[in-house]
């Protein structure tokens, strides 16, 4: 939709417990110049390096637009895959807090904990003003997507004057936490839900395989 302002996510970074509140913080600030981003060419595929997992491009109307690594500025932070439209944005965040190894799957307390601590960080936005009117249309929930299962949570807000509908799904996979934020203008919904079907199917195809 030309001519719309790009959804901009802040505070979708990964955090650990209290005391890395002031360290998050000094990383948000710091994002847009200590972050090592590879740029990303047309339909070039990105391999995680850890996992073996390669991400391909373009997934629906969505283009594989930037990964950064997030090591350099915070230990644990790990690596963000970005795809985009105008309206739309799904990331996917590999890291482990310095946990790890993070088991497999959603049984264990500290992917519990950590799904619990991502709600907390969007809730967190909503104090400091980048979010406004956030509401919860799913609180918690199982879903499968291929062959993982994943919390999930779906939550309602606004940003920028844009209504706005984000996703959040987490999981334990190859010794890391898999947390996918998909975020889209309310408006476009019909649109951009094919791309989140796209973007999970993604997720299940290229997590077949067990993590190397």
């Amino acid at each position: 939709m030309t001519g719309r302002r790009r959804i901009i996510l802040r505070g979708d970074k990964v955090k650990t417990g209290k005391k890395a509140l002031t360290a998050l913080l000094m990383v948000v600030l710091a994002i847009a110049v200590m972050a090592v981003e590879a740029p990303i060419a047309s339909a070039e595929t990105y391999r995680h390096q850890k996992t073996g997992l390669v991400f391909p491009d373009p997934v629906g109307s969505m283009k594989l637009v930037k990964v950064t690594d997030y090591e350099p500025l915070y230990a644990g932070l790990g690596t963000g895959i970005s795809y985009r439209t105008e309206t739309i944005r799904a990331d996917v965040f590999l890291y482990d807090m310095q946990k790890g190894p993070v088991p497999n799957g959603i049984s264990s307390p500290v992917v519990a904990d950590e799904f619990e601590q991502a709600i907390a960080d969007i809730y967190s936005m909503e104090k400091n003003g980048t979010y406004k009117n956030i509401s919860t249309m799913i609180k918690k929930e199982t879903v499968p997507v291929g062959s993982l299962k994943f919390l999930h949570s779906v939550l309602t807000y606004e940003q920028n004057n844009i209504k706005l509908i984000s996703h959040l799904y987490l999981t334990g996979y190859g010794g890391l936490f898999v947390k996918l934020r998909v975020t889209y203008f309310t408006d476009a919904k019909a649109h951009e839900e094919t791309n989140l079907a796209m973007f999970l199917a993604m997720i299940g195809d290229i997590t077949k395989k067990p993590p190397r």
